[in-house]
């Protein structure tokens, strides 16, 4: 039995020599010649051995009808395969294999959101994935220079991934929005980010009246907090404030608690209740009474609109901005129209750049 699989094996080997062999002869292929060799090739490089493929295969990576597809198969074999791919594919097919799952696995994309000197358009496909992985690769790239799409496709992708939050706080070069990275900053981060949004709300001149939350929904919110139950908590913030309840649990369990804070402001729950809840919230809060005051401080100093404009940012979603902006315009017809037609500047998100001086 040995030798009649060695014998299989070298078969293979050589069919995949023929088949390679017999691609590059030519420098340009009939679309139908191009898939045959195709689907033979990708066949037998699935059984043939890693070291193998890697000597076979080698002319290919200097032919220019190369598909994609091999260099993936090559990557996905491992071994010298992979480095063989690695290091040629992204000369020859490197946009069209990570710009979606089914041509670029995520480890292959990671290994390309490493390298150096990549150009525009390779890294906006690369920050245009799902991928924890390939993102965390990116953001980690120190080499790598973002455009404006690039930066907002990583800092939407951030929301949902503290790791990647972070990496991206942690980089002073970068130009972001840090209010998405609410829950991954920390105590200093979150004061500038919370001052910043303060300034922007208060330049922008609006001074309707702060809304307040509904008897019944404080009621639950507080049941919930006391019963230690965050599932209820995140369904209930979840529906005020037109959330995913993955995010809105992500407000309830802040290991800081300021995020559940902002939310509390910003669908306007009232202090006194807002202190039962966080003496019922994470133990590291709820057990140290300094906290809690200081949490009912930021409530008490953040404007509700500035508050709800933080939620809006970690949770993608705005309901309480959307009120304030139609109680807004019930109240004084005229303050759409002067807000729409003000510099949009003085509404602009701030910057990565926190104010330090502040």
């Amino acid at each position: 039995m040995g030798a009649d699989r060695e014998q299989r094996r070298t078969v293979d080997a050589s069919l995949l020599r023929a088949v390679v062999d017999q691609f590059v002869e030519r420098s340009m292929h009939p679309t139908a010649d191009l898939r045959q060799f195709e689907q033979l090739a990708l066949g037998l490089i699935d059984i043939v051995d890693a070291e193998t493929v890697a000597r076979v295969a080698l002319p290919l990576c200097f032919h220019p009808e190369t598909p994609a597809s091999i260099f993936v198969r090559l990557f996905d074999k491992g071994g010298a395969a992979a480095a063989l791919a690695f290091q040629f594919a992204p000369k020859l097919a490197q946009r069209d294999m990570i710009a979606t799952a089914e041509q670029g696995p995520a480890q292959f994309a990671a290994a390309v959101a490493r390298r150096r000197g990549l150009d525009r358009e390779t890294i906006l496909a690369l920050a245009s994935r799902r991928e924890g992985e390939v993102l965390r690769a990116l953001a980690g790239n120190l080499a790598a220079h973002f455009d404006s799409a690039s930066r907002r496709a990583l800092v939407v992708a951030a929301r949902d991934d503290l790791t990647l939050a972070r990496m991206l706080l942690d980089r002073d070069d970068l130009d972001l929005d840090p209010e998405p990275l609410f829950l991954a900053a920390n105590r200093l981060e979150r004061t500038a980010i919370v001052l910043n949004a303060c300034r922007q709300i208060l330049a922008s001149g609006a001074t309707e009246a702060p809304l307040r939350a509904d008897d019944a929904l404080v009621e639950k919110l507080e049941a919930a907090a006391q019963h230690h139950d965050r599932k209820a908590m995140a369904a209930l913030l979840s529906e005020a404030l037109e959330c995913r309840k993955d995010r809105a649990r992500a407000l309830v369990v802040d290991h800081l608690g300021e995020a559940l804070a902002l939310a509390l402001n910003a669908i306007g729950v009232p202090l006194e209740s807002a202190t039962r809840i966080f003496l019922c919230a994470e133990p590291g809060i709820a057990h140290d009474v300094e906290v809690v005051q200081a949490l009912l401080g930021v409530m008490r100093s953040t404007p509700q609109r500035a508050a709800a404009r933080i939620v809006g940012a970690m949770t993608g979603a705005a309901r309480s901005e959307r009120e304030n902006s139609r109680r807004a315009a019930r109240e004084d017809p005229g303050a759409l129209t002067r807000r729409r037609a003000a510099p949009q500047q003085s509404l602009a998100r701030p910057s990565r750049k926190f104010d330090q001086s502040a």
